[in-house]
């Protein structure tokens, strides 16, 4: 009990500014002193409940991003158990609900790790309201089946993917360079609605580095989507005319259009850019997130550059721009809430 008083004792001097900060607790420090103050039974004297709300706190605060996503485990079970299911399914509902919940937790965790959207609960709240109201197929999130999984598994591989291409990309696996080529071909030949924008998007990157693109590790991975999609067009007979006729481009263009104005994150996108361009913060902004997220501002202009084509169908097309218009608004919507954080704490120092 004594050393637990130190420590606290240490880390309410920490916030005075003349006295360094100690070291953080670990997880497993924080849940032995969180059992100690459930296992402490309700005490009269003051000082052991107000060690036991300390010690609650401080297990809290110390594991605030673990909590959240056992919190979207539980919402996402939750609203799993209370959907209907319009058929009978074969599958048990105790495996099938924790699964999909895992999944989609997983996901979230996945898209936050990949935008930088993991550095508050609330971020990652906000990034879970996004991929369950605004990810392509999000409705069979719910259907409660085989479907649900495979959906989910193939929703994750691809934030998995972009994470692991801006993870390596200054290291040397010369190694695994087989299992990072056969990883690119599998998931850009199973994603028909990012693979040609994702591929044009790699191959003018590796222009822009050419110089330096054969010494760093993510050159299979690129080389991998690119032999994926060649192979999609190949083995489903998609290869686009050379000649294409403009009526037909116009009302498919006319059509993709109208869908994507259904969908409405392809509107927010719009609206929160032409919105950014009107401060100076926000071109800064702008200017700031697309530097640091080029591959997907790349990808969302090649997916609405090819929409009058629709090489993969029209549905596909509509799946990608509406997947990268996501993560666009996503990383928009981050920068404008650390702007608001920044006032905020402004102000607070200046009263």
């Amino acid at each position: 009990m004594i050393c637990i008083f130190d420590h606290f004792l240490i880390a309410d001097l920490a916030s005075a500014k003349d006295v360094p900060k100690c070291r953080p607790l670990t997880f497993w420090q924080c849940l032995w002193m969180f059992c100690v103050a459930i296992a402490v039974p309700p005490s009269p004297f003051s000082c052991f409940r107000a060690l036991r709300m300390q010690i609650f706190h401080t297990f809290v605060a110390a594991n605030m991003k673990t909590l959240v996503y056992l919190t979207i485990f539980l919402i996402m079970s939750l609203l799993l158990a209370l959907a209907p299911s319009g058929w009978i399914s074969i599958w048990d509902p105790r495996i099938i609900v924790p699964c999909t919940a895992c999944l989609f937790t997983l996901l979230v965790w996945l898209v936050a790790r990949l935008l930088g959207t993991n550095s508050r609960p609330l971020e990652i709240l906000v990034t879970a309201v996004f991929l369950l109201l605004f990810s392509p197929g999000s409705s069979i999130f719910f259907s409660q089946d085989e479907e649900a999984i495979i959906e989910l598994s193939s929703q994750c591989i691809v934030p998995f993917f972009l994470s692991q291409y801006n993870r390596i990309h200054r290291k040397d696996f010369r190694r695994i360079y087989v299992l990072m080529l056969l990883m690119g071909i599998f998931c850009s030949f199973t994603h028909d609605g990012i693979t040609l924008p994702l591929c044009l998007a790699f191959l003018l990157l590796a222009w822009q580095r050419r110089s330096e693109v054969f010494h760093r590790a993510c050159w299979p991975m690129m080389a991998g989507w690119l032999i994926g999609t060649i192979l999609q067009f190949v083995s489903r007979n998609h290869i686009p005319s050379l000649t294409p006729d403009i009526e037909e481009l116009t009302s498919r263009t006319s059509l993709i259009l109208g869908l994507l104005w259904d969908v409405k994150i392809f509107a927010l996108s719009l609206l929160l850019t032409a919105w950014f361009t009107t401060t100076v913060w926000g071109r800064r902004e702008l200017v700031r997130a697309w530097r640091r997220n080029r591959l997907v501002g790349y990808s969302l202009i090649f997916a609405l550059a090819t929409v009058p084509f629709a090489p993969l169908g029209n549905d596909n097309a509509v799946a990608g721009v509406s997947f990268f218009s996501m993560l666009w608004s996503m990383i928009l919507l981050l920068g404008l809430e650390r702007q608001w954080q920044g006032r905020r704490l402004l102000r607070e120092r200046k009263f």
